[in-house]
């Protein structure tokens, strides 16, 4: 893989081709610690192609560098979680999204980290107070919640998740709500069946690409799911 492919631009220009699986293909003949940084710094990209793509990148590659390094890939999802902290002084738009996609690929990166980003969403811990950042927690843990539910139950992750269908941010309730339905929370249907009439608009990124929902649409559709 040439110097030149393996630049912040060439990784971008993966990221924005019309194929992604060759890019995907790519970006796997690429060395995995430059790789990783020109992934992340496509996390805050405004264009939403660009940065779920670079989070759906970003859990292939830690996956394949847990496979030859675990320690590696731990250190990197430590960065991660450590740029959500505000003492960071990092950008950590997409962060959480990433850990929830690299999580969802790699079971011994979620059975070890999947509790500190809980964290960010619990008011008794690393409570995050932006609601996008939020948001993007709680899209991390409904990825996370699509393969591996019994440990997000076991961890804790219901009540938590059930506080967030009180925010005042629609993009906070509709996506706890999508995600406490991936997880089966028959204990929240109470609180998910007075959202059903909620027609607050908001957007959910499923296999890469963003959709728009209502807040009482992601409730109903999770209602299902109990």
């Amino acid at each position: 893989m040439s110097e030149k492919t393996c630049s912040r631009r060439g990784v971008r220009q993966c990221l924005a081709a019309e194929d992604f699986g060759a890019a995907l293909d790519q970006f796997r003949q690429m060395p995995a610690a430059r790789l990783l940084k020109h992934l992340q710094a496509g996390l805050p990209s405004a264009d939403p192609k660009i940065k779920w793509r670079a989070v759906k990148a970003l859990g292939q590659t830690v996956q394949d560098l847990a496979a030859r390094d675990l320690e590696a890939a731990r250190d990197f999802v430590r960065r991660l979680l450590w740029a959500l902290n505000e003492e960071s002084g990092a950008v950590p738009w997409g962060c959480a999204e990433a850990l929830g996609e690299i999580m969802a690929n790699e079971p011994r990166l979620a059975q070890e980290y999947a509790c500190l980003l809980l964290s960010y969403i619990d008011r008794d811990c690393n409570f995050l107070r932006f609601e996008a950042l939020q948001q993007g927690v709680i899209w991390g843990l409904g990825r996370l919640a699509q393969v591996q539910p019994g440990l997000l139950r076991e961890i804790g992750t219901i009540p938590p998740l059930m506080e967030m269908l009180d925010s005042p941010g629609a993009g906070v309730r509709g996506l706890a709500a999508w995600a406490l339905g991936l997880l089966g929370a028959r204990e929240a249907r109470d609180k998910l069946e007075s959202l059903v009439g909620q027609d607050d608009l908001l957007k959910l990124a499923q296999d890469g690409q963003e959709l728009e929902s209502t807040v009482g649409q992601l409730a109903a559709q999770a209602l299902l799911r109990l």
